[in-house]
């Protein structure tokens, strides 16, 4: 108790000194003097003058006119940790902030384009149906391949009976045929995962809008946002 109550008699010896300190460079510069500065030394002891040290520039001071108004604080400079800690909030809050307002952009476009959740739905449908279309037109191309296939895979082992030797051509066209088939396939399964996207984006989508309509207290999707009209009328 005793060191707490010296370092207050000391910090109040130390304001009583900084005020008439000001009083008397008040009546010795021009009304006209261009500034004073308050800083802290090497021991901790306020200073006021009308020089600042370049060694105590980095510490924070306090720029005051001859009246003893404060014109400006100055901060200290920043560690390279605090620096960098600084910029990564800074780029933190930017991106939170893009994201805000990314959002406020998405919803009134939700909002613009569909004027209901079964709006969402149908639109999901237009686009699934497109790309089930295009499906379906790769599926008959495999088949007419996997029919080729097997006529030539014929052909090859009639020759192979009767002791003849298999043309290079139609070997060929046979490999040619089965790597058709495999791009095929790969690009199927690749629109099939492009309908899982689809089918998420719409739900997000179709519980948001139902968020921003008041139809619902949360933007949680539902098992059933995924689900086409069709199978949203045909559930029990």
């Amino acid at each position: 108790m005793t060191g707490i109550a010296t370092m207050q008699r000391r910090r109040e010896r130390r304001g009583r000194m900084v005020l008439p300190a000001l009083m008397l460079l008040g009546t010795l510069l021009p009304a006209e003097a261009a500034q004073l500065f308050r800083y802290r030394n090497d021991d901790g002891v306020v200073v006021l003058s009308s020089t600042l040290p370049p060694r105590y520039a980095t510490r924070g001071y306090t720029i005051l006119d001859h009246r003893g108004q404060v014109i400006r604080e100055v901060s200290r400079q920043l560690t390279e940790a605090e620096v960098r800690a600084r910029e990564e909030q800074e780029a933190a809050e930017a991106e939170a902030r893009r994201a805000r307002e990314e959002r406020a952009r998405r919803d009134r476009e939700l909002v613009r384009l569909y004027s209901s959740p079964d709006d969402v739905t149908r639109a999901m449908d237009r686009r699934i149906e497109s790309i089930e279309g295009a499906v379906a037109t790769m599926r008959t191309g495999i088949q007419r391949q996997r029919d080729r296939r097997s006529e030539l895979r014929s052909r090859a082992a009639d020759l192979e009976r009767a002791g003849r030797p298999v043309p290079d051509v139609l070997i060929e066209e046979m490999e040619s045929i089965e790597e058709n088939i495999a791009n095929r396939e790969e690009e199927i399964a690749g629109r099939r995962q492009e309908i899982d996207a689809i089918r998420d984006s719409f739900a997000r989508d179709r519980a948001r809008l139902r968020f921003l309509l008041r139809l619902s207290d949360t933007p949680e999707v539902r098992p059933d946002d995924r689900r086409s009209a069709a199978d949203q009328g045909s559930a029990p």
